[in-house]
């Protein structure tokens, strides 16, 4: 069995049990959130519109006997008011709380109630017209309506209570539940990890072996574990690492000292390696020109002052216009080599060639660098007037895969890196030339 079976078996009832936490959490909430919607939007304005209803009640009898003593339109406008506003605060109330029986009882008392005041109240002179009698029942009537509306407020506030009350009792019980199935999953996890650390453990420590042999430098004493889990796996593929590493460190073994670029070895083979497995490929061929003259001019030092700086230049390039995996290789001497894509060789030489122009006026001497030119020796002792250096660059790339072997690549690399040393000024050369199969197998 895989460790991801294992792993998939040991966990799955703690996923059951953190499945049914989550399930009864959002269950338990989303009933306490029924409950306090219903207060918010039930309870609480049917406990606000019962006191109103009240306030209009007692509107409706200070202002009928205002108008009694008063006699003036203004009072009787009020009352009318007071009296349409408890009809329409009935309204709201029986259409939030019909079920309350309050409510009910409410409703038809204050539909005889309305009967009585349409025709009391229906202008100053029948409200001055009233009885004694009238009056008296009719705020008889209106006192009984405000006990009603009180019994509603007061079922209302009953109600509301019964249900803080069941929506805490839901929270207590929600919080026990999930206390303790949040214990058994912790438990369960930790019963697992236990089991599978235990189990592993074996495993890890042949691992950490195999690691520590590749960083102490002993590939060959690297062993693998014999099973069919992902460890196996792991072991194997430590094993081929092992193999792989060894391989570099024999071809960064050619490494320049001046530039800490690798050499001829790990430029053929990471050229190799790109063709055969189809990776677009373009290679650049570096050269300054005229470097022997500054080196006999100013001697060596400077001389591995300026290859340095060629290097610097090369790496920014690539750095920031190439790609992650692009390949800068140091041949010797003033040659280089950058391994890049065909879509990004452009961008980078144009850097390179700008860049170097830029950085050489500054490693020449004060007097070469204002007369352009310096004095220098040709090899029959002559004395010959050399321009300041260039540099040279020939690309070539595999045109969509036509080309398979390294050595098309870097033979028309190094005729085009002449061709380009022959134009004044420092330039990059791109072979344009088709490639033929008869090409590829001579080659081969």
């Amino acid at each position: 069995m895989t460790i991801t079976k294992k792993i998939l078996f040991g966990y799955g009832l703690l996923v059951v049990l953190v499945f049914i936490h989550l399930i009864f959490s959002l269950s338990s909430i989303d009933k306490m959130k029924q409950i306090n919607e219903v207060i918010a939007k039930v309870d609480n304005p049917l406990h606000e519109l019962a006191r109103q209803f009240i306030d209009n009640l007692l509107g409706q009898e200070y202002y009928s006997e205002r108008v009694l003593i008063l006699k003036d339109r203004d009072s009787f406008d009020l009352l009318q008011r007071r009296t349409a506003d408890s009809d329409s605060t009935l309204r709201q109330i029986v259409a939030l709380g019909g079920a309350f029986p309050s409510v009910r009882d409410l409703t038809a008392k204050w539909t005889d109630f309305s009967l009585l005041t349409s025709g009391s109240y229906s202008s100053p002179e029948s409200v001055i017209a009233l009885a004694r009698a009238q009056r008296v029942l009719l705020s008889e009537k209106r006192k009984k309506l405000i006990a009603l509306a009180e019994s509603v407020r007061t079922e209302v506030y009953a109600d509301q209570n019964r249900k803080i009350q069941l929506s805490s009792a839901i929270g207590a019980r929600a919080y026990w539940v999930l206390l303790v199935l949040g214990a058994g999953a912790v438990t369960i996890a930790i019963l697992i990890t236990y089991l599978f650390a235990r189990s592993i453990s074996r495993s890890v420590g042949l691992l950490k072996l195999s690691t520590r042999q590749i960083s102490e430098g002993r590939f060959s004493e690297v062993r693998t574990i014999n099973s069919r889990d992902e460890f196996g796996d792991v072991s194997r593929s430590i094993a081929d690492m092992a193999i792989k590493i060894e391989h570099l460190e024999e071809l960064y073994l050619a490494t320049n000292p001046l530039t800490m670029l690798p050499g001829g070895l790990a430029i053929e083979d990471t050229l190799k390696t790109r063709l055969d497995t189809g990776v677009h490929t373009a290679l650049c061929f570096i050269d300054l020109d005229n470097f022997k003259v500054f080196n006999d001019r100013y001697g060596y030092a400077r001389g591995n002052e300026v290859i340095q700086a060629t290097a610097l230049i090369i790496r920014e390039a690539v750095t920031d216009l190439g790609n992650k995996d692009d390949f800068i290789g140091h041949i010797g001497g003033d040659d280089f080599v950058v391994v890049t894509s065909p879509q990004k060789y452009e961008g980078i030489c144009k850097s390179i060639v700008d860049g170097f122009d830029k950085k050489i006026l500054q490693l020449y001497d004060r007097e070469d660098r204002d007369r352009g030119e310096i004095i220098g020796k040709n090899r029959q002792g002559a004395e010959i007037v050399f321009p300041l250096m260039t540099i040279s660059i020939g690309v070539v790339t595999d045109q969509n895969g036509s080309v398979r072997e390294p050595l098309i690549m870097s033979r028309r690399a190094a005729e085009l890196k002449e061709h380009a040393k022959s134009i004044t000024g420092s330039v990059f050369v791109v072979d344009k030339r088709r490639y033929n199969e008869e090409e590829n197998a001579y080659d081969g």
